[in-house]
This record gives structure tokens, C-alpha cells and sequence, in this order.
């Protein structure tokens, strides 16, 4: 196995349609938590609405977030004290049902990223990988509350299962977006997919979660560089079976930001 960077990649694709099928018990049992554990009157009006909200906008953006969620709550003492981001990665995801924008905060060599959504409004959502937590940041009517779940496992054996089902083929290089990009073509019995990867920017999902090693395909295992880092910058998955299902995803862009997370700023439940 030559490339750890590849091994994420794939890892990364497969999660990206491991959409999770418990997003209502979740959403269910995040209501009830603000709804028990807000003692004063103004923090629980306020948490009411933040419920509200989420219940809304997460039911959307969990159907879609390619990195799904948790619904086993965790301890605020697992979440770190700050999180900085100094990249910002917007991913445009198309389906039959619309267009959404997802904004991912990236660090270089960090073991986190942060993601928030214009449907989420003022919730923004950080994976923390080496704590394993994702930790949800809220704020509504001047009131800053947290909430902190266990992060979602990437199930790198049934990755593997699903990329035994595929046949690989890499595609001729070109520029998507102005990146330079190596292409991919991955093919079952239900979906094709066509991605393309740039290693042309400081950031990736690699060091998030360079302790998952899945099996590579013989067709990729010398197509990336060992010591690049990559990111995707388009994907359409067609899906063979069900039209309906098929997707598009596109970065649209790519910037330097500064953003920084401070724990203390916020009230967990």
C-alpha cells in the first residue's frame, strides 16, 4: 500500500454517500436535551428557538451533509478549548431536490474541520476526530450554546466491501475550476461516478483522518503521490438505478480565512 493520501480518498468518497438513516432519532433527541437541561428562563427561550432552528435546518442539512452525524450525546470535557481554521472550502452539492452550499474550515495538519450551511443560519458544526466528538456551536438572540455528540466512525471495512464492488479507472488530467486535477471513474452494478482531485492546495481531509487505512484499488495505487495532499474538486455520481438519486458536488471556492472557536464562549447541554 503505497499512498496513506489515497487510502483517505477513498475513504473520504464512500463517506460522502454514507448518508445516515437516523438523522430523525437524532434530531429528536437534540430537541429534548435543550428542551431538559436549560435551567434559567432566558437561556431556555433562547435554546427553545435554537431547538426549533435546528430541528428545521439540520433535517435538511443532514440529509445532505456528506459527513452525516451522531445522535450519542458525549461530554463537554471532551471538546477542546479552541479550534482555529485558517482555510474555508465551499462545496456545492446539486440534486434533483436543489443546490446547497456547504462551507468546510480547514487547518493544515489539523485533526479537526469545521462546516456550516446557510440553511443552518447560525450553527456551526466542528468534527473533532482525534476526540472523537462533533461538536455543535449555536447562537440565537445574543446566547452562545454547545452541544456535543460522538463523532460517527468511519467503517473502514465496510468502505473496503464497497470498494471491492467498484471498477476503477483513472481519466486523462485536466483543469476543473483552475485547478490542475487527476481524474477518477469508479463503476458498479448502481451508481458511476466521475471524480477529480487537485494537489494543489495546502489543505485536505488527509490529516483528519490519517489513522483510517482502507484497502486501495489495484487501478489507483500508483496514481497519487505518497507525500501530496489532495482535495476533490468535483464529483457527479450518476446514480444507474434511480435517476432521482444521481448528484452533482463542486468546489466553488477556495480561500484563506481566519476563524477561530473559543469553548468558553459557550454554554454546553
Amino acid at each position: 500500500m503505497k499512498s496513506k493520501n489515497t487510502c483517505v480518498i477513498v475513504s473520504i468518497v464512500f463517506c460522502l454517500f454514507s448518508i445516515s438513516t437516523s438523522q430523525a432519532q437524532f434530531l429528536n433527541k437534540l430537541k429534548k436535551r435543550v428542551e431538559q437541561k436549560v435551567e434559567n428562563a432566558v437561556i431556555e427561550k433562547a435554546a427553545d428557538r435554537a431547538s426549533e432552528k435546528a430541528t428545521k435546518s439540520m433535517d435538511k442539512a443532514f440529509d445532505s451533509n456528506p459527513f452525516g452525524g451522531s445522535k450519542e450525546k458525549a461530554e463537554a470535557s471532551l471538546v477542546a478549548d479552541s479550534y482555529d481554521f485558517t482555510w474555508k472550502y465551499s462545496l456545492k452539492m446539486t440534486t434533483k431536490e436543489g443546490e446547497m452550499v456547504f462551507d468546510y474550515y480547514l487547518k493544515p495538519d489539523a485533526s479537526y474541520f469545521g462546516f456550516t450551511t446557510a440553511v443552518m443560519e447560525s450553527m456551526f458544526t466542528v468534527m473533532d476526530n482525534e476526540n472523537k466528538v462533533t461538536v455543535m456551536f449555536m447562537e440565537s438572540e445574543g446566547n452562545n450554546i454547545g452541544m456535543v455528540n460522538q463523532m460517527p466512525e468511519l467503517d473502514t471495512e465496510e468502505a473496503n466491501n464497497e470498494s471491492d464492488q467498484f471498477k476503477f479507472e483513472v481519466l486523462p488530467e485536466k483543469t476543473v475550476n483552475g485547478f490542475n486535477c487527476k481524474g477518477v471513474k469508479a463503476t458498479n452494478a448502481e451508481y458511476e461516478m466521475v471524480m477529480y482531485f487537485t494537489n494543489e492546495t495546502e489543505v485536505s481531509f488527509d490529516d483528519i483522518f490519517k489513522n483510517k487505512t482502507t484497502k486501495i484499488p489495484t487501478q489507483l495505487k500508483d496514481y497519487f503521490d505518497p507525500n501530496e495532499k489532495t482535495l476533490m474538486i468535483s464529483m457527479d455520481m450518476q446514480n444507474l438505478k434511480k435517476k432521482k438519486e444521481s448528484a452533482t458536488m463542486e468546489c466553488i471556492g477556495l480561500e484563506d480565512v481566519k476563524r477561530n472557536i473559543e469553548k468558553s464562549d459557550y454554554k454546553f447541554m
